[in-house]
């Protein structure tokens, strides 16, 4: 299914009067197909736009292009390096003089600052994308509701959050961008999805809260079906491993970790690989595979060091303590609940901090 986004930049480039503006038109829309999951026919044209300007640079389609190849960067494996062109793009944008790029480049700042959890960089760059980009500029205000929609649904306020989502959705009907409203649909489905983690392991008993996980996760799936999106396409299906352990349905989940697992790897959550190798442990151990339970319980206890984010290694550290506890390993059980309960704090102080940092950068917005 061809995006109204896309026939509309298609419309726009027949329409361009000036072979850069083409060109800087030609670049967005190769951005696009990156977010929709079309690498090959991205990579094709950006490499086309490169070796057209290699001999004569020109500064408006430098910017563009650096754009495009973040997002290629991101939704290839969420490379880091991602970043660093996003951040040439915004650079560029101002010898441009394109102040409408330098909005949307500046959201997606606030993004990769909200993934990094640099969080006072985050707010900045919130502030920013809301001074420079006009009302219409869906693009760039679609992407900086998002992101503080996910700093608040994070930090444990989704009843904040709520209200962001619905304007990011707002925007991205505007525009007809169905790649966005499959943004919104993964981050909002992965974030239920840790909060169900949290509170499952932080030994709070709540069906609804992971029943609603699971009801995000299938939304997103066949929502992504719908419309085509093919980047990342490991993420849902070991989103929906995790929530199926939270549920008790192990054999399920093991199934899709085994499916879907080294393809998550790959696709940039090597970062979690020992919240999920010790989850699948656990999920073993409780269908009787105990030998392997082992092999991946110890393989997670040395990848636990190298999980960036808290949380992640939280629920790492809560999950091998249950398998050590369950194997009758006392002493490692003990160490990795210690080792939990520190890291599950350190979370709620993040989650804390990030709601009043938030707080304080929209009521600066007033």
């Amino acid at each position: 299914m061809k995006s109204r986004l896309l026939n509309n930049l298609d419309t726009a480039i027949a329409a361009a009067t000036q072979p850069v503006q083409a060109d800087c038109l030609r670049a967005e829309r190769a951005g696009l197909l990156a977010r929709q999951g079309q690498m090959a026919e991205a990579r094709a044209v950006l490499s086309a736009l490169q070796a057209q300007y290699a001999r004569q640079p020109n500064v408006s389609v430098s910017a563009w292009l650096s754009l495009a190849e973040g997002f290629v960067s991101y939704y290839s494996d969420l490379n880091r390096n991602a970043r660093d062109k996003i951040s040439r793009a915004y650079a560029l944008s101002a010898p441009a003089r394109d102040t409408r790029l330098r909005a949307l480049s500046v959201a997606w700042l606030a993004h990769m600052d909200y993934v990094d959890h640099d969080l006072e960089a985050m707010v900045r760059h919130i502030g920013e994308c809301f001074e420079l980009a006009e009302p219409e500029h869906h693009a760039a205000r679609a992407r900086v509701c998002l992101v503080v929609a996910q700093a608040y649904h994070f930090g444990g306020r989704f009843d904040a959050a709520q209200p962001w989502y619905a304007k990011t959705r707002q925007h991205a009907n505007a525009e007809g961008d169905e790649a966005m409203l499959s943004a919104v649909m993964h981050n909002m489905a992965g974030l239920l999805g840790d909060e169900s983690r949290q509170t499952v392991l932080r030994g709070v008993e709540d069906d609804n809260v992971t029943r609603r996980a699971m009801l995000g996760i299938e939304s997103t799936g066949n929502f992504d079906a719908l419309v085509g999106t093919g980047s990342l396409d490991a993420l849902v299906p070991l989103l929906r491993a995790q929530v199926s352990s939270l549920q008790g349905r192990y054999a399920e989940a093991v199934a899709l970790y085994e499916a879907h697992f080294s393809d998550g790897l790959l696709q940039g959550l090597d970062r979690m690989r020992a919240c999920l190798g010790a989850d699948l442990a656990w999920c073993r151990l409780q269908l009787g595979q105990t030998e392997q339970a082992l092999k991946d319980a110890l393989a997670a206890q040395v990848a636990v060091s190298y999980d960036r984010d808290v949380d992640d290694r939280a629920a790492a550290h809560s999950r091998l303590a249950l398998v050590f506890g369950q194997l009758g390993q006392a002493e490692a059980a003990a160490r990795h609940k210690t080792l939990a309960d520190i890291d599950w704090h350190t979370h709620e102080r993040d989650q804390a901090l990030i709601v009043a940092l938030v707080d304080k950068a929209l009521a600066k917005l007033r």
